[in-house]
């Protein structure tokens, strides 16, 4: 029969590393997550506590000395970028850099966070458009399965693929514009955060991935504005992050990137988003071909009785809720004030959505 006290010791024991157990499994859960309650802080603090509670690299060229607001509680860092975007007007995107040295990387990024344009860079970026956004959180580009072929199939170089994986998957890409190595083997089907450091290790150079923080483009809009991922007002292409133009995009692979988007959400409501999301590419390619007259009439049309932009607005509404009261009153005077001075003129479309 056991002493008392080797009994009790035991117990003590087993109680202790059930505790520890315990504590464990909290910190696993809540790994990565981020919970913020900042009441008029400096925008740089919470920047870095975002990236602390994140285990994420998260650059800005926002004043730091900036105050912002916002409250969220165990939140993906995505999310909590995007939460923190919206309310300093700013806008936000995942980046790969890649170089063949890491000083061209570090100076890319200080360029970034300065002119945010890299003139002698290929930069391929395509924001998410407004009429494929899915669920009502941020969705993180780094956790999007990618699967790259290469045009051509026989050793394509390292900007034409960092192009490709641009287009499926949101991010913003870029590598100096005389640096073309080949690519001999391309990586397997994985996640954008394994894939991309993979493929460009493979053409043997340095990457860099990172969140980064800017000041909204204001310029631009339609279509193409969305305040998820990678909000800027215009998709860029060879001519840096605030540059580019309607681009040309692959429809494969916008159709791969929309299904990589809805796999993240939750198994119940993937088919329902998969209904929506063809129902939306459907309608938004039809208007598209419609020459502007007539593009902006039957955008009226639709909007008077349409279920697709009726979940377009309770999108919107979700999002609004995201900021702070100050800014939904704003957001709403710039809508209106907008909106009163196209009717005071010659309009073919109608007022652009508001921000």
């Amino acid at each position: 029969m056991p002493h008392p006290f080797s009994t009790r010791q035991l117990l003590l024991g087993g109680i202790a590393l059930l505790l520890a157990g315990l504590l464990a499994a909290r910190w696993i859960s809540n790994r990565g997550l981020v919970s913020i309650h900042a009441k008029d802080l400096p925008v740089g603090g919470v920047i870095a506590s975002i990236a602390r509670q994140g285990n994420v690299r998260l650059e800005s060229s926002l004043d730091p000395s900036k105050t912002v607001s916002m409250d969220v509680e165990r939140v993906s860092v995505a999310e909590a970028v995007d939460v923190l975007a919206l309310n300093a007007d700013a806008s936000w995107r995942v980046v790969y850099l890649a170089a063949p040295t890491k000083g061209a990387l570090e100076g890319a990024l200080a360029t970034l966070k300065g002119s945010g344009t890299l003139e002698d860079w290929s930069t391929h970026y395509y924001p998410t458009p407004a009429y494929a956004a899915v669920g009502s959180e941020a969705i993180d580009p780094r956790l999007l399965s990618l699967r790259l072929e290469g045009v051509p199939a026989s050793q394509p170089d390292l900007s034409a693929l960092l192009d490709e994986a641009a287009q499926k998957s949101g991010v913003m890409t870029a590598s100096p514009k005389d640096w073309t190595p080949a690519v001999k083997n391309l990586p397997g089907t994985a996640r954008v955060g394994k894939a991309i450091p993979a493929l460009v290790k493979g053409a043997r150079g340095n990457v860099s991935e990172f969140f980064l923080l800017a000041q909204r483009n204001r310029r631009g809009g339609g279509a193409w504005s969305e305040g998820g991922e990678g909000s800027e007002s215009r998709p860029a292409t060879e001519q840096g992050w605030r540059g580019g133009g309607m681009p040309t995009l692959n429809p494969e692979w916008a159709a791969q990137r929309q299904k990589a988007r809805i796999q993240l959400l939750p198994a119940s409501e993937q088919a329902e988003a998969s209904r929506e999301a063809e129902e939306r590419g459907g309608l938004f390619t039809k208007l598209m071909s419609l020459p502007p007259e007539e593009r902006g009439a039957k955008m009226r049309e639709l909007s008077s009785g349409s279920g697709f932009f009726e979940r377009m607005a309770d999108q919107r509404i979700l999002r609004d809720a995201k900021m702070s009261p100050q800014q939904r009153i704003q957001r709403s005077l710039s809508y209106l004030e907008r909106k009163a001075a196209q009717q005071s003129s010659p309009a073919t479309s109608p007022p652009p959505p508001s921000r």
